[in-house]
């Protein structure tokens, strides 16, 4: 593991052994990685009161870099699987994801579009950051783009090469760019021969609502440890 920082407050918290390079620059970030963890990724952080937290029994392969705004938070539940995946943060956000989930390979994330777009007549900014949610037990298949504003329900698929931008409701098939709903009522696993569960979702949190202390704080706390 190599590990460089220059930040003041800067809090390491690993329970696991970090194979890539971990580079954070600015005040007061937080980098935490729960138990039984594979990480062999770069971790590239700039700006001050960002937030990455890694849940247990998550292998982590790709790269994640924020590289502008402050106070930007990637949260990644329990026993989630990147496969080749590049989390990138333009703009200070959240890139909210739950447990159990399936990410392929050369697949994408950012809450922002990299550049400003304004109105022609006022040249007021219309293209603003939003946060990436994803549920519990969602797998993503390669080269997929989630965008600004994506929102996939927890137990749904989204089939290669689409690009989400909106919302994805619960067990279903979306596919597409941008990816629609061509499947509802679905159940997946990750491996064939495996007994079939119909998983009975919990709510996944308000990406709004998971803040650095209180009671949201400690509902998404729950979600990194793996269920017993």
């Amino acid at each position: 593991m190599g590990i460089e920082f220059a930040s003041d407050g800067t809090v390491l918290d690993l329970e696991s052994d970090v194979c890539g390079t971990v580079h954070i620059y600015g005040k007061n970030n937080t980098f935490r990685v729960g138990k039984n963890v594979v990480f062999n990724a770069p971790l590239y952080i700039e700006g001050d009161n960002h937030l990455v937290e890694i849940g247990d029994d998550c292998r982590i392969e790709g790269g994640i870099r924020i590289v502008r705004g402050d106070g930007g938070r990637i949260l990644v539940g329990a026993g989630t699987t990147f496969n080749a995946v590049g989390i990138s943060m333009h703009e200070a956000g959240d890139i909210i994801i739950g447990q159990d989930c399936l990410f392929s390979v050369d697949i994408h994330m950012d809450v922002s579009d990299m550049h400003p777009i304004c109105d022609g007549g006022t040249h007021e900014r219309i293209n603003h950051a939003k946060s990436i949610h994803i549920g519990d037990h969602v797998w993503i298949g390669r080269r997929t783009l989630i965008l600004k504003g994506a929102s996939i329900g927890s137990g749904s698929v989204v089939g290669a090469g689409s690009m989400v931008t909106g919302r994805i409701p619960d067990k279903v098939i979306a596919i597409g760019s941008p990816a629609c709903v061509v499947r509802e009522n679905i159940i997946w696993e990750r491996e064939f021969g495996a007994p079939v569960v119909d998983r009975p979702f919990a709510s996944s949190p308000d990406p709004s609502a998971v803040q650095d202390s209180g009671s949201g704080r400690r509902s998404w706390l729950g979600r990194l440890r793996r269920r017993p």
